[in-house]
């Protein structure tokens, strides 16, 4: 698993550059345009699968890029508009530090990033987005685009319309289509990288030696945004939600252990791993723990152990083996409006696991608090 810091370089002699033409002359692409968290981004990229297969276009393989939100630096000289970590927006990660690429070519023809640089002489005839959203992706992907369309649902992403575009060769594309991008069927094709699933492997085996157990994503509200999912509703019922952050729609850390122990007592488990944004010395989550241990329910929070393990200490990466973890076990509680808890429900939903998953705010609207 290596960061991206500088992009790959082909052979550029006339004669492997012409060898590489020849090879992808009758083809068209499609890059996927990417923008937010990783687990947005994967969710975008699975509508561009979909969208790639659909048209008979060759997948690009992009590359990914770390959560970097925007914060408000709450010390003496610090910008008074949130900002990005400057650090983090120098990051990027190749396709194959996340993926296996070889899942994919299973239902659509794809192509690395170098290689379609090269093709395209690095730049994309027409993209299907808007906005300047995407121009640091753009950058970290050493592309350019020459023409911008904004995505409308009424016209340019609509079947007819894309089949219309036929003449152009590069294409970008972006969607974030809810609906599309968590279809079970497109997790078939995308499985964690090996050196992901083998200190999955090696964590599972030090904390649960075989045993089965549940798995849970709590997925608080981010520093400094007060209203972070806040006003959702449930058969047109308002409900709290675990990532609330105005202190008043929020379900409080008593909710969430009454949540998980329902789960685990529905599912006999006694063993619980969480995964989550808080730090596993987070007062609330040291209260959830206690709370379950009154009734022999045993709680683990491994980032350090799964850190430690990691080539490269990057809570990117612990993140995605901590999806792995959640989704093999037993049962699942999720955060119904996190992406993070979308691919790992979509995973499971494909390997037959729907009958065990539950969202909190779910069970807060049956009464379950």
């Amino acid at each position: 698993m290596v960061r991206k810091r500088a992009m790959q370089l082909l052979p550029s002699d006339p004669a492997s550059m012409q060898k590489v033409r020849n090879k992808y002359r009758n083809r068209k692409f499609l890059f996927p345009m990417l923008d937010q968290g990783p687990n947005n981004q994967f969710l975008q990229f699975r509508v561009a699968l979909a969208k790639a297969h659909s048209l008979n276009r060759t997948l690009v393989l992009p590359l990914w890029l770390p959560h970097n939100p925007k914060f408000l630096h709450l010390h003496p000289g610090a910008p008074p508009e949130p900002s990005r970590d400057k650090y983090l927006e120098t990051l990027s990660y190749p396709f194959e530090s996340t993926f296996d690429p070889h899942y994919l070519s299973k239902f659509v023809r794809t192509i690395d990033l170098s290689t379609f640089r090269l093709l395209a002489d690095g730049k994309l005839e027409l993209c299907l987005a808007s906005g300047d959203a995407f121009d640091l992706y753009l950058q970290h992907s050493g592309l350019t685009c020459e023409n911008s369309t904004a995505p409308d649902s009424s016209s340019s992403l609509q079947p007819a319309a894309l089949r219309s575009l036929s003449s152009v060769r590069f294409m970008g594309y972006h969607s974030f289509n809810h609906e599309v991008g968590n279809r079970d069927r497109y997790y078939a094709y995308l499985r964690w990288s090996a050196p992901l699933l083998k200190v999955a492997d090696d964590v599972s085996s030090l904390l649960f030696n075989g045993s089965s157990y549940a798995a849970a994503h709590i997925r608080v509200a981010d520093a400094h945004w007060d209203a972070t999912d806040c006003k959702h509703t449930i058969n047109g019922m308002l409900v709290p939600s675990v990532s609330c952050g105005d202190g008043l729609n929020a379900i409080n850390y008593s909710s969430i252990a009454q949540e998980l122990w329902y789960m685990l007592k529905v599912t006999e488990q006694r063993l619980l791993y969480v995964a989550t944004n808080m730090n596993c010395t987070d007062q609330r989550l040291m209260r959830i723990a206690l709370m379950l241990s009154r009734r022999s329910i045993r709680l683990l929070c491994a980032k350090d152990m799964i850190r430690d393990r990691l080539p490269e200490q990057d809570n990117y990466f612990v993140s995605l083996v901590e999806q792995e973890l959640c989704q093999r076990g037993s049962a699942f509680m999720g955060s119904k409006y996190s992406t993070w808890t979308d691919t790992v429900w979509g995973a499971r939903v494909h390997n037959d696991k729907s009958s065990s998953n539950w969202v909190f705010e779910e069970l807060w609207a049956l009464g379950i608090r």
